[in-house]
């Protein structure tokens, strides 16, 4: 059997400095150190977070979550990168997001190559003349009518709304969710689905939008042309390959899906 071969640093800083408008040693030094303490694919995992944020966000936003690792006091995670990126390119800084939604991080994907398209998205559901919106971390990897189906099975079984019953279920099988990563929609109502709603019109890391109306049985799907030029683009270049995810992970973060 052939012994993985790891990243180097030299390899790691040599990328940086490829994709990072203004790199600097102080952030590749913070970002090597933590990869040292944890996993060994961490660098690989690394660069292929920050090729994602140079894909799905603006310049100004990849610099400015690149910078805030110059310091250890703000979340340098490949997740937490990710949920970083999107709070700045919302408008909301780091300080100003919440120990809870730090932690709700948590469940964001590390992207797995340089050229992996996000799958997140938001889910707006009616009811009874209310709407409930939602965001997922699966757009594009499951059926909404099969999801809105089976929930309202679900609904009419356990005396709950139909609503109620979407929080619950599995993107792959429509069944309970027993992790929470795999959970078809999430919130109601979380900052992360106003956050990918108001990033619909500026940027492809809200891959689309679904909606969905408990009262009609109808599903619509609008997918985001940004995120679609993307896609094209993508498939326009020569494939990357897509490598196995790390078995070295946190502890923190076991329950990673994969994209």
């Amino acid at each position: 059997m052939n012994q993985k071969v790891y990243m180097t640093d030299q390899e790691f800083t040599a990328h940086m400095a490829a994709l990072i408008p203004t790199p600097s040693e102080e952030a590749d030094d913070s970002l090597l150190d933590l990869a040292h303490s944890l996993w060994f694919e961490l660098k690989e995992d690394l660069c292929h977070t920050f090729s994602f944020i140079s894909r799905h966000f603006t310049p100004e936003t990849l610099q400015r979550v690149y910078d805030l690792c110059k310091g250890k006091d703000q979340g340098i995670l490949p997740w937490e990168l990710v949920g970083t990126a999107i709070y700045l390119q919302a408008g909301t800084p780091p300080q100003e997001i919440s120990k809870r939604e730090w932690k709700d991080f948590q469940i964001l994907s590390t992207p797995n190559a340089p050229d992996t398209l996000s799958t997140m998205g938001i889910c707006t559901v009616r009811e009874r003349g209310t709407e409930t919106r939602f965001y997922t971390l699966h757009f594009g990897q499951f059926d909404p009518k099969e999801l809105l189906d089976m929930a309202a099975n679900q609904a009419g079984r356990a005396s709950i709304t139909v609503t109620e019953a979407i929080q619950r279920l599995d993107y792959r099988n429509m069944r309970t969710a027993s992790v929470e990563a795999n959970k078809a929609v999430y919130g109601p109502e979380s900052p992360m689905a106003e956050k990918l709603s108001l990033l619909m019109a500026f940027s492809p890391i809200t891959a689309g939008r679904i909606t969905i109306d408990a009262d009609s049985g109808s599903v619509a799907i609008e997918v985001n042309p940004l995120w679609e030029k993307l896609r094209d683009e993508r498939e326009a270049s020569p494939p990357t390959r897509q490598r196995q995810p790390s078995r070295k992970r946190s502890s923190k973060h076991k329950n990673q899906p994969d994209r």
